[in-house]
């Protein structure tokens, strides 16, 4: 694949999966990502654990979904020393990236006035939990906290009258992490043109807020979340079960065009320019009833009998999947957005590719596109002693950054 963005330099201060998440996407374009971490390294290393994942340094495959195609670093950012390394490191970097809390990036002089003062050209982007400004915007930010609960999107993307989602950990990070990176190319852009950096900023906040804009117009205008499969804003859109206990979700945008075709297929001609059912808006005042005659008719028919129906009326529809089915989904696999990835010890995990490719021609196949996964996450200090000696730094001066611990370097 065509990677636009080698040449570029990104120093990665990033935690968990948001941050790490947008500077994965950068390294997968091409950028040179430089990911910094404490001797103890990212806490993100160990959050696989709380969903069954392995967490060993040779095989940590949640941990490389957000931090594959990074070279590693290990700081000590308290020391004058480690402060000074990361400095001569900005001095040629295009991008500084960070996840940390702005009172954080403060203390070690890495907040953005700081930092434009010193290197006007770097690109100084943040992703953080509510904002820049207002009563929450100190407060720790997880995805759960701030994109799912805060938002409105954990109680009112469920089932009515249900609990609350429990949500799919990092689901918003990751949306997140695209918005910023596109949001750093934006910056790459200006810079190209001007030679200066900027401030780029994005929060889990906005993002689901961004991501839930529909409903954010819709509900002033009388919709209403959560809702019910059972009398939804239209019911030909929701999910129906098929007579081999299979769901799938029927999307007709159109019904005025369409809902006539649905019936012809399901041999409901009384159906047919019915004042109830066959408009927008009637099967919108009629939504239950209709829904209720739809589940019946689609129960007595197997979900091949019904990809037929919806074949010939060229209505949109697919499998409603577990995320444990599309591993295997032909789709995923052909586009190669899953590719079996090798861990360090030897063993395989299938992983996600982050979403955007690039060409410069007419791709004929997908290996004209394929994604690469050309270094498992880095251990901590993986890459340490490289990149201090591509900074000019002597053997000498190495082992004393390594003696005093303003270095860590990995053993394997």
């Amino acid at each position: 694949m065509f990677k636009p963005l080698e040449g570029v330099k990104v120093i990665d201060l990033t935690y968990f999966v948001a941050g790490p998440g947008a500077a994965r996407i950068l390294a997968d374009w091409g950028a040179d990502v430089i990911k910094v971490e404490p001797s103890f390294g990212d806490p993100g290393r160990g959050t696989g654990a709380t969903m069954s994942c392995p967490t060993q340094p040779d095989c940590n495959p949640f941990y490389t979904a957000y931090n594959a195609n990074k070279r590693g670093m290990s700081l000590n950012l308290k020391s004058e020393e480690g402060k000074a390394i990361l400095d001569k490191m900005l001095e040629t970097a295009d991008v500084f990236v960070s996840s940390y809390r702005t009172g954080a990036l403060k203390r070690l002089g890495l907040d953005y006035e700081s930092m434009s003062k010193k290197h006007p050209h770097i690109i100084w982007a943040q992703i953080n939990g509510f904002g820049d400004f207002g009563p929450a915007k100190d407060n720790a930010g997880f995805d759960t906290v701030a994109f799912w609960a805060r938002s409105g999107a954990m109680i009112d993307l469920t089932e009515k009258n249900t609990s609350p989602i429990n949500p799919l950990i990092g689901f918003g990070d990751a949306t997140t992490s695209c918005s910023l990176s596109g949001g750093i190319c934006a910056a790459l852009y200006q810079k190209a043109k001007t030679g200066k950096g900027c401030k780029v900023m994005v929060s889990l906040f906005s993002q689901a807020i961004w991501s839930e804009s529909a409903g954010m117009v819709s509900t002033q205008y009388g919709d209403e979340y959560p809702k019910s499969r059972l009398n939804p804003g239209s019911p030909v859109m929701d999910t129906y079960k098929s007579s081999d206990d299979k769901w799938f979700y029927m999307s007709i945008l159109e019904p005025d065009r369409y809902n006539n075709a649905l019936f012809k297929e399901l041999g409901r001609e009384d159906l047919v320019d019915h004042p109830d059912y066959s408009t927008a808006a009637a099967s919108k005042a009629h939504s239950a009833e209709l829904v209720e005659i739809l589940a019946a008719e689609f129960a007595k028919h197997t979900m091949e009998e019904i990809e037929g129906m919806f074949a010939r009326a060229d209505i949109a529809y697919d499998h409603v999947q577990h995320i444990k089915e599309v591993l295997d989904d032909p789709q995923a696999l052909e586009n190669m957005y899953i590719v079996p990835v090798k861990n360090n010890d030897g063993t395989v995990t299938k992983q996600p590719m982050s979403p955007i490719r690039f060409a410069l021609t007419e791709p004929k196949t997908i290996e004209d596109i394929a994604p690469t996964v050309d270094r498992q996450a880095p251990r901590i200090g993986q890459h340490t002693v490289e990149i201090l000696k591509e900074y000019g730094y002597s053997d000498a001066e190495i082992e004393k950054f390594l003696a005093d611990k303003v270095v860590t370097a990995d053993k394997a």
